[in-house]
C-alpha cells in the first residue's frame, strides 16, 4: 500500500511539473507573440509617417501661389492687389481661385471735371492650360517660354453711382465677367514664372469695369 501511495504521489508531482512547464511554455509563447506584434507595429509606423509626408509633399508640389499687382499714381491713382492660389491637376493643366481688391481714384482735370473715387473687390475662379509647354523644344533652344490658354470667372462688387447706368443710384451691385484668352509664360526658376495674358470679357456690358481687350501681368511661384 505504501508503495502504491508513493507511486500516486510521484505521478501527481510529475503531472504538476508537466502542467507548470506547459504554463511556462504558453506564457513565453504569448510574450513572444506580443513582442513580435509590437516590433511589426513599430516597423510599419515610420512607413505610415513617411507615406503621409510623401502625400503632403506631393500635394504641396502641385500647388502654387501668385497674382497680379499694379500701382499707378498721379491724376489717376490705381492700386490693385489680386493674389491667387492654384493647383496642378496635370503637369500642363491647373485651376484655382483668387481674390481681388482695387482702389481707383481719378481726380478732376480740365478735360474731365468728374471725380471718381471707389473701391472694387471680389473673387475669381480660373483654369490655365500650357498649350505649348516649351517653345525652346520646337526651335531647339532652351527658352523656358510657354504658350498659355486661360479661362476665368470673375465676380466683382462695384458702386452703382460709377458703374450702373444711369449712374444716379447709391449702394453696390455684383458684376459677373467671363474672361477667355491666352498669353505667354517665362520660367525664371524651378517653380517660379512671370506671365502676360490678353483676355476678352465675353459678356461685356455698359456696366463692365473695363473694356476689351484686357491685359494681365503677373507671376507664380
Amino acid at each position: 500500500m505504501k508503495i502504491l501511495n508513493l507511486f500516486i504521489l510521484e505521478r501527481n508531482s510529475s503531472l504538476k511539473i508537466v502542467n507548470f512547464l506547459e504554463n511556462i511554455k504558453y506564457y513565453i509563447h504569448m510574450k513572444i507573440s506580443y513582442i513580435k506584434n509590437i516590433i511589426i507595429f513599430l516597423s510599419l509606423f515610420p512607413l505610415t509617417v513617411n507615406s503621409q509626408e510623401k502625400k503632403e509633399s506631393r500635394l504641396w508640389d502641385r500647388m502654387y501661389v501668385g497674382g497680379n499687382f499694379g500701382l499707378q499714381f498721379g491724376t489717376l491713382t490705381d492700386i490693385e492687389v489680386s493674389p491667387h492660389l492654384g493647383y496642378y491637376i496635370y503637369p500642363r493643366w491647373s485651376a484655382g481661385f483668387g481674390i481681388t481688391y482695387e482702389y481707383y481714384n481719378k481726380k478732376a482735370s480740365y478735360y474731365n471735371p468728374f471725380v471718381i473715387k471707389t473701391h472694387m473687390y471680389g473673387w475669381n475662379l480660373f483654369t490655365t492650360v500650357d498649350l505649348i509647354p516649351d517653345l525652346g523644344k520646337i526651335f531647339r533652344a532652351g527658352s523656358g517660354v510657354a504658350i498659355l490658354g486661360h479661362a476665368e470667372y470673375e465676380r466683382l462688387s462695384l458702386e452703382r453711382i460709377y458703374f450702373e447706368y444711369p449712374y444716379n443710384n447709391t449702394g453696390r451691385f455684383w458684376m459677373d465677367s467671363f474672361l477667355v484668352g491666352g498669353g505667354i509664360k517665362q520660367a525664371i526658376g524651378k517653380r517660379s514664372s512671370i506671365y502676360i495674358m490678353v483676355l476678352w470679357n465675353i459678356n461685356e456690358t455698359i456696366n463692365s469695369p473695363y473694356s476689351n481687350p484686357i491685359l494681365k501681368f503677373g507671376f507664380n511661384f
